[in-house]
């Protein structure tokens, strides 16, 4: 197959911040920002080469698409993005049916938490916690709107935008007065606890679907109940559990689950996106987060000899998606 262009969208968020790493001679700065795939500068490979474009927050923006044979949209959060996404879907109605086009930023627009919730209910063996948005000025906001979703305590109460426990809260009860939070008006999310603790720990696994196909990127055993790598345990047990965790995935867990995350990846529409989630015994699947936001290329050095190889599985995974798709386009 003839070597394709590939075109990487990046965007900058609403915001308009970024964070600077690195600042070159000639000027020129290294910056990143959260809200994307992140996937564009892991995947060098022989079947394609990669191009990247940033959206800015601009109304207008050109982009050069000579010899470009396909796009893959790396803009991913609906809560922090919404100008880029937009341009993005403007930017993806201009191409559509010419190339092939990857995770359709429409689609991206409906992965808010409290739209997952709303699309994802009734899937045998799945459960998606109530969540819905809020825009409290004052903790009385907050405790109103509890009242009148119908929650139960604990509550999780997070920001619209924020990902790895940032401005996470559980709130057991009225009590709780948020004085860390800036209670102005801007979008949270109110979320029903569901304790999931099993023999007296937590456990969280991270899987990766591309075009509707599983790959497990890793598991997470804690003591806590918002597990992160900051409390993730190492121990002997920890360890053991862990390994045989991912070792089994490909024979024992993933055929049985697969008819659920078809259904999930029918709803989306996504080619690209993860799943943090703790499965049960019975292979019930709690959600705890939906995006294409997720890390998924990089690891610690702790973890680097354990993942490595499931890392690699999701490239290659993400290599047969694009070619795939190409061979579909030219038959």
């Amino acid at each position: 197959m003839q070597k394709k262009n590939i075109l990487f969208i990046n965007g900058i968020p609403d915001n308009k911040k970024v964070k600077v790493h690195t600042i070159l001679k000639d000027g020129r700065i290294g910056w990143e920002t959260k809200g994307s795939a992140n996937i564009s500068s892991f995947i060098q490979n022989d079947l394609f080469n990669r191009s990247v474009v940033t959206f800015d927050t601009n109304p207008e923006q050109d982009v050069e698409l000579n010899n470009i044979h396909a796009v893959f949209n790396e803009i991913s959060d609906p809560d922090t993005h919404k100008n880029t996404l937009q341009k993005a879907e403007n930017f993806y109605k201009s191409v559509a049916g010419k190339i092939p086009f990857f995770n359709i930023p429409s689609n991206i627009m409906k992965t808010t938490r409290d739209n997952i919730y709303q699309l994802l209910q009734d899937i045998d063996k799945l459960h998606v916690p109530k969540t819905v948005r809020s825009q409290p000025r004052s903790p009385s906001d907050i405790y109103d709107a509890i009242e009148k979703e119908g929650f139960d305590f604990p509550i999780i109460f997070r920001q619209a935008g924020d990902h790895g426990g940032i401005s996470t809260l559980r709130v057991d009860d009225t009590t709780e007065e948020f004085y860390a939070f800036p209670l102005d008006g801007r979008d949270y999310y109110l979320t029903q606890f569901v304790d999931y603790i099993e023999n007296g720990f937590y456990e969280k696994t991270r899987l990766i679907v591309i075009d509707g196909n599983i790959y497990i990127r890793g598991t997470m055993i804690s003591d806590q109940w918002l597990v992160h790598a900051k409390n993730e345990l190492f121990d002997t047990s920890s360890m053991i559990k862990r390994k045989n965790s991912l070792n089994s995935f490909e024979n024992n867990l993933k055929p049985t689950i697969q008819p659920t995350i078809t259904k999930i990846h029918k709803k989306l529409e996504l080619d690209y996106f993860g799943i943090d989630c703790h499965i049960d015994q019975n292979n019930n699947i709690l959600i705890f987060e939906i995006n294409a936001s997720m890390d998924v290329m990089t690891t610690s050095e702790k973890k680097k000899e354990l993942l490595d190889p499931y890392i690699k599985k999701i490239k290659q995974g993400i290599f047969k998606m694009i070619r795939d798709k190409f061979q579909l386009e030219t038959t």
